[in-house]
């Protein structure tokens, strides 16, 4: 059955290999051993096994030959080439705006960009699904459009290679750099740098996703925006933004592996926020199971992790920094809040560290409205400033309107002023079950502690 298979598959390539943008790939298992694009080998089939391309390959462990076609576009300063072999993949090309719509149904078409220009963008549309390739593509638009604006409502898996780049400018009426009405899947060994003059850097009306590739953001709003949730399982997102990291409007946060970085000197910023849809509130929450998340933020009243449901560590890094002070916008007081959830606060496992420095007056390192609960891994919080905003309640370390919950499974570090350091309207203080006395020095005894770690943070203590 395989060699028949491969017959029929070379017969294809016979017929098939003069179109133009052709990749041929020969998979062994789900591994590609040889992609070739615009094949014009020829392929010898004898003694059990494949040649091709200079290549032996045996007839047994040969899983599939697959030929694929692609649409690709190349920018060029102010041209712009296309290659479509697709009768139903229309492509229209006005200067350098491109506008593409699709009708085919049935597999992903793949859509190669790749070139420079400096008033170039992508008006994508399509009935399926579809697969985006960026090989070394740099654009930049001037006009009311972002560089890459897909208009359909279906996955797009974003594929990097080498080094990419994306600006929109300051007419854009999009509202971000790189904006779908989809979902975007991020993958690839490439990298991705994204400026908005104006709005979000990346933007999804659904979901966006990262499994692997480099993704750096600079954004004069939120860094990534996105209404269902946000999931990242590798790679590295680097944000330096005017507003959120990111931002979930409707949904959930989750960070499986991987590294996010998020950087603001914005009021009222957060690095990691989730709101929930109506009648969803249990959506509203931030996950981390594993990977690295550092937040630094320097504007007042910002918070790190802000989810109107819950936050829950299962492993991984997280450290978060503040150095904004509480500020009063005319209606209440906007404290400063590494980690702050509207439910509960879980630390499982993991290494947790939020650092208050000695500017952030009236801030805590974490505030959760029903209880927090540190059943595993190192949690440290650091409370630099004993400074008070005028007509803010004071400093404090936690802040709860239920129980702090200490088991003996995880190690809580919590280093303040000795005034600041018992927790601010905490029920009580349960540690592996027993109630301590509020009052009681036992309290601060038994957290108020450095960490043997303490060292590789010693730098953020300002």
């Amino acid at each position: 059955m395989i060699r028949k298979n491969i017959l029929f598959a070379s017969a294809m390539f016979c017929s098939m290999a003069a179109l133009a943008d052709t990749e041929l790939s020969v998979y062994q298992g789900s591994d590609v051993s040889v992609r070739v694009v615009n094949p014009d080998s020829k392929m010898k089939f004898g003694n059990g096994k494949i040649t091709f391309d200079n290549k032996e390959y045996e007839t047994t462990k040969v899983d599939s030959i697959v030929l694929n076609h692609y649409v690709s576009v190349v920018f060029d300063g102010d041209k712009v080439t296309v290659s479509n072999p697709f009768d139903s993949v229309d492509v229209k090309v006005d200067g350098t705006t491109v506008e593409i719509n699709s009708e085919f149904v049935g597999r992903e078409i793949k859509y190669k960009f790749s070139g420079k220009s400096s008033n170039g963008n992508v008006i994508f549309s399509s009935l399926y699904k579809s697969e985006f390739e960026f090989n070394g593509l740099d654009l930049t638009s001037t006009g009311i459009n972002p560089p890459i604006y897909v208009l359909t409502k279906k996955n797009t898996d974003v594929r990097l290679i080498g080094e990419n780049s994306l600006k929109n400018s300051d007419k854009d009426t999009v509202g971000a750099t790189m904006r779908g009405r989809g979902q975007f899947e991020f993958k690839g060994d490439g990298s991705l740098n994204v400026t908005s003059v104006v709005g979000h850097g990346i933007q999804s009306s659904d979901y966006v996703e990262v499994k692997n590739g480099k993704i750096t953001i600079n954004a004069a709003s939120d860094g990534i925006h996105v209404n269902d949730y946000y999931l990242q399982s590798g790679g590295e997102v680097d944000v330096n933004c005017n507003a959120d990291g990111v931002d979930v409007g409707e949904g959930y946060a989750e960070i499986n592996g991987g590294s996010l970085t998020v950087k603001s000197d914005a009021v009222d910023a957060r690095g990691i926020r989730c709101t929930f849809e109506e009648g969803k509130e249990n959506n509203a929450s931030i996950n981390i199971n594993g990977g690295k998340v550092d937040i630094q933020l320097s504007g007042d009243g910002a918070r790190g992790l802000k989810a109107d449901s819950t936050v829950k560590v299962d492993g991984g890094d997280v450290l978060i920094v503040l150095s904004g002070k509480a500020y009063d916008d005319g209606l209440e007081f906007n404290y400063p809040c590494g980690i702050k959830a509207d439910k509960t606060i879980t630390v499982e496992s993991g290494n947790v560290v939020v650092i208050c420095q000695s500017t952030a007056a009236s801030s805590r390192c974490a505030q959760a409205d029903l209880s927090l609960d540190f059943n595993g891994g190192v949690t440290t919080l650091y409370q630099n400033s004993i400074e008070r905003v005028s007509g803010a309640k004071k400093t404090n370390v936690v802040k709860s309107d239920g129980p702090l919950n200490v088991k003996n499974s995880s190690c809580l570090f919590v280093y303040a002023d000795y005034e600041e350091i018992k927790p601010y309207n905490v029920s009580a203080v349960i540690v592996n079950g027993n109630a301590l006395d509020l009052e009681a020095d036992d309290v601060t005894d038994y957290i108020m502690a450095i960490p043997s770690n303490w060292e590789a943070y010693e730098k953020y203590v300002k």
